[in-house]
């Protein structure tokens, strides 16, 4: 094998594939790939900032209020569906 000045053990005498053309839409569908491997990171950032833009304007007593009264309305809702279901809670006179 020493003679044949054409083979190496490090590089074949044809490379593999070197005439191969790639479909336009092959190098599309990659780019697009490439993109949103780069932005995925920071989509959930924007997300959150977006859903969350009134906090970060400013309005954070409007926000805090609405969650308040959310929770409020959700507590007393449950808890009239928790007085049908399993009746008045007892009270129990402590002081005597």
């Amino acid at each position: 094998m020493a003679e044949n000045s054409q083979f190496s053990f490090n590089r074949p005498y044809k490379p593999f594939g070197l005439n191969v053309q790639v479909p336009e839409r092959t190098i599309k569908q990659a780019g697009e790939t490439l993109s949103n491997i780069v932005k995925a990171p920071a989509d959930p950032l924007f997300t959150f900032l977006e859903e969350n833009e009134g906090v970060f304007n400013g309005d954070v007593a409007f926000e805090i209020n609405k969650m308040v009264a959310q929770n409020f309305t959700i507590g007393s809702a449950m808890r009239i569906e928790n007085e049908k279901i399993n009746g008045k809670t007892p009270n129990f006179d402590m002081h005597f």
